[in-house]
């Protein structure tokens, strides 16, 4: 997949075969925007076009309400390769700022997506707006499309049984008030995140119980409290039980942190990038009054995370 960063980069004689494009924020990539990506995809293996994605690196609110903005649920990377393992050819992935903020949405449409992209069709989710102040919606869009040469299609909104319309914000919600399991049907897999295996004060690999402590966290961390999970290393799933907080009854004043205990895994994971995947909460952190009740909660929380997750498996 190729990576466009700004607007300049994008050579109309590039797209002459012409380009099927889906615009959008893409956080967290969850079923909607994977149906779009999807009916992309499709349209543009049908007519011989490009596959492009235009997309921002950045929350538009980070420039227009900065206080509003939230966290993301992915990094720029994380969602670049989600992107490219769905099978984009093209990510335009440009930075909001006060130049593109500027931008009118006819202008959006003329410019960019016919001028440069030489866009055949055009598809967006039925909540996304576009152009200065967020004038452009679908409306306008299939209106600008029928002078301009191109197809315009909104996709609408995807349900989820149990919590609704499915959105960014809504899978944001549940992952950091621990309903992992909520998001998980939201995004179409497990909330994760991934970082490198940093030195932490080897407390666990006291108790009998040694942790990967991840530095450098990419991707949305959930509520703090105790998790079943996956760990990826090196592409291969291992059961883990995932903590995320400080430790209560060592160090209850210290900073939040990811820390999974792999199971039945004796290998020195330090300096190495990992993935973890949040499957289901088991409980909420909490300090214990003595060293043998953390010891008996943590083999019944290594218990029970491999009896949840060799049942999922």
């Amino acid at each position: 997949m190729r990576v466009i960063e700004t607007l300049a980069e994008i050579l109309p004689a590039e797209f002459e075969s012409g380009s099927c494009v889906a615009i959008g924020k893409f956080d967290g990539l969850h079923l909607g925007h994977q149906s779009i990506l999807s009916r992309m995809l499709e349209e543009a293996r049908a007519e011989g076009q490009q596959a492009v994605v235009f997309t921002f690196a950045n929350n538009p609110l980070s420039y227009l309400n900065p206080e509003r903005c939230p966290q993301p649920l992915m990094s720029r990377a994380q969602r670049l390769e989600a992107f490219a393992a769905a099978g984009v050819d093209v990510c335009v992935m440009v930075e909001f700022d006060a130049d593109f903020a500027s931008i009118p949405a006819t202008e959006f449409v003329t410019d960019v997506l016919v001028g440069r992209l030489q866009a055949r069709h055009v598809i967006m989710g039925a909540d996304f707006r576009f152009g200065h102040r967020g004038a452009g919606d679908g409306a306008l869009l299939r209106a600008l499309g029928e002078s301009h040469g191109f197809t315009a299609e909104v996709i609408e909104w995807v349900e989820d049984p149990a919590s609704g319309p499915v959105s960014s914000s809504a899978a944001r919600e549940a992952v950091l008030r621990g309903d992992v399991e909520a998001a998980a049907r939201m995004l179409g897999r497990p909330p994760v995140v991934r970082g490198e295996v940093v030195h932490g004060d080897a407390r666990g690999r006291e108790l009998g119980f040694p942790t990967a402590n991840l530095g450098g966290v990419e991707g949305l961390v959930p509520a703090d409290g105790v998790y079943a999970g996956w760990a990826v290393l090196d592409g291969e799933r291992r059961v883990a039980a995932i903590s995320v907080g400080n430790n209560p009854t060592f160090t209850p004043t210290e900073q939040s942190r990811v820390e999974a205990f792999v199971l039945d895994f004796s290998g020195d994971l330090y300096g190495q990038r990992i993935e973890v995947e949040f499957v289901q909460r088991l409980r909420s952190t909490e300090r214990f009054d003595s060293l043998d009740a953390l010891l008996v909660q943590m083999h019944a929380d290594v218990a029970e995370t491999r009896r949840l997750l060799e049942r999922n498996e």
